[in-house]
């Protein structure tokens, strides 16, 4: 937990930097729709469906002739509701809101098509980070169930035990006219989130955003 949260602060104070010599600033916010799959041993488990919201802001610099740098940090607000059948008669719901940062280090290629407009792809990590994650989970009867039923932190609760830092590869692109950039991509989650050491669990994602350059 505590070298989460070194590393966390040292990538956030590397992208303030960053940002503080960038050429090109920007404001950032669209939707986002985060998929975790888990795998325990050989199985495939379950998947959860996000669906949310981010905003932020980021800053570029120019490397070389239509080839940039981007950083900077979005805040995403994201909401799951699940259900799982257990039994017969046994339907769980499971309801979760999380709370994460993220973190772009991605490397920009432009192809200009006038003098307004240009095409744009990217590719590169990104950082993401779990700040909160609180899952209230329910069953259909009223009967006492065998399953963990309750309010919990999955970061802190000792069944799920996950971790905050998630390393992503991010694909994708768009187009820009003037100030004003519409942007959609893809990122790949290549860290095991779960620190159980029967299960596997990935977190990858789409997004949409628009933004104004400043």
């Amino acid at each position: 937990m505590k070298l989460i949260l070194k590393i966390s602060l040292v990538l956030l104070f590397i992208s303030t930097a960053l940002c503080t010599s960038a050429q090109k600033y920007a404001i950032e916010g669209g939707y986002t729709n985060p998929m975790r799959t888990s795998k325990i041993g050989s199985s495939n488990g379950s998947t959860t469906f996000f669906y949310g919201g981010k905003l932020g802001g980021t800053a570029r610099f120019e490397i070389a002739k239509n080839t940039s740098f981007l950083t900077g940090a979005l805040y995403s607000l994201v909401y799951a509701d699940r259900l799982s059948g257990v039994s017969s008669t046994e339907m769980l719901t499971y309801k979760t809101t999380g709370h994460f940062i993220d973190i772009p280090l991605h490397a920009i290629y432009s192809l200009p098509i006038s003098k307004n407009t240009k095409f744009f792809a990217y590719a590169g990590p990104t950082i993401n980070v779990g700040i909160a994650q609180n899952m209230n989970v329910t069953s259909s009867i009223t009967t006492p169930s065998s399953y963990n039923l309750g309010k919990f932190n999955v970061y802190k609760d000792p069944e799920y035990k996950l971790n905050r830092l998630n390393l992503q590869i991010g694909l994708g692109g768009g187009i820009q006219w003037k100030k004003y950039q519409l942007k959609s991509g893809y990122d790949f989650g290549i860290t095991n989130l779960s620190k159980v050491d029967t299960s596997k669990l990935y977190q990858k994602g789409w997004f949409v955003t628009f933004s104004y350059e400043f």
